[in-house]
């Protein structure tokens, strides 16, 4: 009889518990962006603003809770991106759309990168924001000069070019972390390391104009290296297709 008394008064309890923590997923999935309707640039620096500031935990695959999030995060079709390319629109509002997006994407790469590098298991998210970030970086890169050629009598020229010259650094770097993740076999599963230089590849072009020699020379070597230490035919092979287009100067085909 006191054995189903205490059930009895341990019963509501779990029922409390559960409830609240219901309640606390429910309140934490209202404080992420909306993941029903495409994100813009406000979206995705307010996603950076709560994780940051309030604590609020980064979308993952692994959640239920979260994973509409963090999909509708690297969709193709949000704004920033889908705007970005849409040719029939003016440079002005491609670039700033694309703008309104770059630092607040590049900033969530760097908190699921510091997350992975803690050992919380983020490497997949990590994996297809890095290829989501070198898509939109490259539609920016594309932009850049037709832009700065419409601010050519603005007095603040100056200004917006060591912006610009900043974000190339930004961007420049981002495809060097791109290029090291792909020799993360014991880091990252194989589809994702093929989409990594997929990306790489298919985006080559758009930041070739930002590589000096000696960053040719870099990537080249850093390449090889993963070639040779690579087991898996299928990697080794797109491997050697990026290094041969950094190598040659061109995207590859």
């Amino acid at each position: 009889m006191a054995q189903l008394f205490r059930r009895s008064r341990l019963l509501p309890c779990l029922l409390l518990c559960g409830a609240l923590a219901g309640q606390l997923a429910h309140a934490q999935n209202g404080r992420y962006p909306p993941a029903d309707e495409p994100w813009d640039g406000t979206s995705y620096r307010a996603l950076v603003q709560r994780v940051e500031s309030e604590g609020l935990p980064l979308p993952t695959l692994s959640s239920a809770g979260t994973k509409p999030v963090f999909e509708r995060m690297v969709d193709l079709d949000n704004i920033p991106l889908r705007m970005g390319l849409n040719r029939e629109l003016s440079t002005t509002i491609r670039f700033q759309r694309l703008n309104s997006a770059l630092p607040a994407i590049h900033k969530l790469v760097s908190l699921y990168g510091d997350e992975t590098q803690k050992g919380r298991p983020y490497a997949q998210e990590l994996a297809r924001l890095m290829v989501y970030e070198a898509k939109v970086c490259a539609a920016w890169l594309d932009l850049s000069a037709p832009y700065l050629a419409t601010l050519a009598k603005d007095s603040r020229y100056q200004v917006h070019v060591a912006y610009h010259d900043q974000v190339k650094s930004d961007a420049r770097q981002s495809y060097f972390a791109l290029v090291q993740g792909m020799g993360g076999t014991r880091l990252y599963a194989k589809p994702d390391i093929l989409k990594m230089i997929g990306v790489a590849g298919d985006r080559l072009a758009s930041y070739e104009p930002i590589f000096t020699s000696q960053d040719r020379l870099d990537l080249v070597q850093k390449l090889a290296q993963q070639i040779s230490i690579t087991t898996d035919q299928d990697v080794k092979t797109a491997l050697s297709r990026l290094r041969e287009a950094i190598e040659q100067r061109r995207p590859r085909t």
